[in-house]
């Protein structure tokens, strides 16, 4: 793993891919509930996409300067999340998912047996950022971290069996 140097600018752009993830994930609900499973599936690949990529690049931060990076266990719907702060950004992520050596490697303030409870609510409208999503994955790709290559495939079925594209073209 390469690591990555935890700049303002690519925490703002992992900051405006998880908020555009979290989007997603409701546009992905919404169209599985009417009916819409073409739409339903392209937003679901890129949601899941977006989500390997942030945690791609927090383990990639991780590996760059652990001291920077400082954790919190989080009760939140009955799972453990781990409440990972880097300078001003905060991101939640699966402890699991940047692995037990990265997660040892920084400072958490309580233990995983002894979560924080803290309700998490998600509210995909809350803004920190004017950066558009575009440009966003822009600079996570020029930094060698691009979004379609966490795509779990290039393209998804849809109706009647049609296959559509969900890389981001204008990426690759």
């Amino acid at each position: 793993m390469t690591p990555l140097e935890p700049t303002d600018d690519l925490l703002e752009s992992l900051y405006v891919v998880n908020k555009v993830a979290k989007q997603l994930a409701d546009e992905a609900t919404a169209a599985y509930e009417r009916g819409d499973i073409t739409e339903s599936n392209v937003r679901s690949a890129r949601k899941d996409a977006l989500y390997r990529l942030k945690t791609v690049v927090l383990s990639r931060i991780v590996a760059y300067d652990a001291e920077r990076v400082t954790g919190e266990y989080h009760a939140i719907d009955g799972d453990v999340w781990l409440f990972l702060t880097v300078g001003d950004w905060h991101f939640h992520q699966p402890p699991h998912a940047i692995g037990r050596d990265l997660t040892d490697a920084i400072e958490v303030s309580n233990s995983r047996a002894n979560p924080v409870d803290a309700p998490y609510e998600r509210d995909a409208s809350v803004e920190r950022s004017d950066r558009t999503f575009d440009e966003a994955l822009a600079r996570l790709a020029d930094a060698g971290a691009d979004a379609n290559d966490h795509l779990a495939r290039p393209t998804v079925t849809g109706e009647h069996d049609r296959l559509v594209d969900v890389r981001w073209s204008f990426l690759s």
